[in-house]
């Protein structure tokens, strides 16, 4: 019975947070509410996810929510945009550009991570206090959390292009709980390196 409670939960939460994000402007402030209701549903034991969500998602101010984690997502799309744009060159100068742009974006990537699990614990730091942690973690866990961040994000594009289905039964929260927990390895990793 507890097993059906807890795919229950993890369904209805994916669900919660698949339609809080349909308005892109949206998807910063719904991945910090799903954070939260994460975070409280396994460290506290609240079973009671969707009124954990909404109560994160009204309770956070939306202009820095969206601003402390929109900035990072912005800055993956333009990292995305623009290894596209340069894996399409052959000249020397392309294939520069291209090395910097994947570091850069493989640096981003796995700040996101950090990003999502300080913003959701901490929602009245400044963003740029969070943007500059999460990248310093990302730096200093790079070839720790980095690959684990690029295989999670991997495996969930993959089987969303594989079954767009997916989406609805869990992918995009399974994605998120996967880069909380790789998150969570990197703060302990940095904080015993003290």
């Amino acid at each position: 019975m507890a097993a059906l409670a807890t795919l229950f939960n993890f369904l209805v939460l994916n669900l919660a947070l698949l339609i809080a994000s349909l308005p892109i402007v949206t998807l910063p402030a719904a991945v910090s509410a799903a954070t939260v209701a994460l975070d409280r549903w396994r460290g506290e034991g609240e079973d009671r996810v969707i009124r954990e969500f909404i109560s994160a998602l009204r309770s956070r101010p939306f202009l820095p929510t969206t601003a402390a984690a929109g900035v990072p997502l912005a800055a993956v799309a333009v990292g995305i945009a623009e290894v596209h744009h340069f894996a399409r060159g052959v000249s020397l100068p392309d294939r520069v550009g291209l090395g910097f742009v994947a570091a850069a974006l493989l640096i981003t990537l796995t700040a996101l991570g950090y990003v999502f699990l300080l913003a959701a614990r901490d929602p009245a730091a400044r963003a740029a206090d969070l943007w500059s942690l999460s990248a310093r973690l990302a730096i200093r866990n790079l070839f720790v959390t980095g690959p684990l961040f690029l295989a999670e994000i991997a495996v969930v594009t993959a089987g969303t292009l594989i079954d767009p289905a997916l989406l609805l039964l869990g992918l995009p929260l399974l994605l998120l709980q996967l880069m909380r927990l790789t998150a969570q390895f990197g703060l302990r990793r940095a904080e015993q390196k003290r």
